[in-house]
């Protein structure tokens, strides 16, 4: 999103690779609110909703938000928390069964059963 080309690279192959890409709608989010802090908003709007309409969707639903409570409170409980978002985001992904692809690999490994992958 950020014209980051390790970035752009992997997911490039993915795609290429007919992987199916998803976006949980916490991510949505956080897109949105890196809109009030950046120089061209509505520049960066364009390519987000760009991206996401193009990307299949997973709700943060009842299953996600009780796996995401009990990731949170085993986290919290070793001293290991990750925050709210973040936790929602692994939740979605441990539901679904997918792997998460990040930058913030120190924050996603701290989650069992969830799959991290980087660029």
């Amino acid at each position: 999103m950020q014209g980051n080309p390790k970035v752009i690279r992997t997911v490039k192959r993915l795609e290429r690779n007919q992987v199916r890409l998803n976006v949980s709608l916490i991510t949505v989010y956080e897109l949105y609110h890196s809109l009030e802090r950046v120089s061209n908003p509505e520049e960066r709007q364009q390519t987000i909703e760009a991206v996401l309409n193009s990307k299949p969707k997973y709700p943060a639903d009842e299953v996600v938000m009780k796996k995401a409570g009990r990731i949170d409170g085993r986290l919290t409980a070793n001293g290991r928390e990750i925050g709210a978002v973040d936790t929602i985001i692994a939740a979605t992904a441990v539901v679904h069964e997918e792997s998460i692809l990040t930058e913030n690999v120190k924050h996603f490994e701290r989650v069992d059963g969830l799959s991290v992958e980087t660029y």
